[in-house]
């Protein structure tokens, strides 16, 4: 039946059953004549606009020349950081002269030589350093999202139930905004999962244990969740259209303003 959970799988001519009315009626729903809503876990959320995401930020950059620029041009990152770090060391020896010279006229370009000097060649030096170190935060995080994925993989291909890495993979992967949709996850120990608003459409987990994960407002269309252990799971706002729900254990789960349309919940 549309919209309805059943929880459990079909034992013996009495199986019991538990009915979940859907959570939201109609008129609630978000997207009217069939519309599906937005992919990656961007659905307007209550109480206010969620922050963009890594993966959203790095969109906007790329539409930028001059992040384009900063990305592809480390000579052009370093020019910036010591323009950036010269720049402050001068407000920074200005200030220091007039306030030694009471404020008066002309302080400003006074002793001006005085900034060359060893000390502040080693000032200069370590501020720049600071400057291209903030500059280069979203190539380390890009290098940070690389090294996830492969180490994501690895624990998949090693086989094994429940391995620390794959958790934090997945987290931080889904914290970025990048999508884990298609994943095989199939069998794997995932509880107490920490990812919400992700993009996981036709993430297979049949089998999987999320008992305790926070998915709230999490993508999951088109999943396989058959016999997933989502005990105790926080599926607030999540998209389940199409899902399959055969024998997922739900017990506890908070499904309030679920999406469900579509969803196979039929005991297998």
């Amino acid at each position: 039946m549309r919209g309805v959970i059943l929880l459990g799988r079909q034992h013996g001519p009495n199986p019991p059953i538990a009915a979940m009315p859907r959570q939201h009626t109609r008129g609630q729903r978000p997207q009217t004549g069939g519309q599906r809503p937005q992919t990656g876990g961007q659905r307007p959320q209550k109480g206010g606009q969620r922050p963009p995401t890594w993966a959203q930020r790095q969109q906007r950059r790329h539409d930028s020349h001059l992040f384009r620029l900063l990305d592809g041009s480390f000579a052009f990152r370093l020019a910036l950081a010591a323009g950036s770090a010269l720049a402050l060391l001068l407000v920074v020896n200005s200030y220091a002269t007039c306030r030694n010279q009471n404020w008066s006229e002309g302080c400003l370009f006074r002793d001006a030589e005085a900034l060359i000097s060893v000390g502040n060649v080693e000032s200069l030096s370590i501020v720049t350093a600071a400057f291209l170190y903030l500059l280069e935060g979203h190539k380390r995080r890009q290098r940070e999202n690389l090294e996830a994925y492969e180490l994501l993989q690895t624990c998949n291909a090693s086989g094994a139930r429940w391995l620390i890495g794959r958790i934090h993979a997945l987290e931080s992967l889904s914290s970025a905004g990048l999508s884990l949709a298609g994943q095989q996850l199939a069998g794997f120990d995932l509880h107490n999962l920490q990812a919400p608003h992700g993009d996981w459409q036709e993430v297979n987990l049949e089998n999987s244990v999320l008992s305790g994960a926070n998915l709230t407002g999490t993508d999951l269309r088109g999943a396989n969740l058959r016999g997933c252990d989502l005990r105790g799971a926080n599926l607030r706002d999540a998209i389940l259209e199409g899902a399959d729900l055969t024998g997922a254990q739900l017990e506890g789960a908070d499904l309030s303003g679920t999406l469900l349309d579509a969803a196979s919940t039929h005991p297998g």
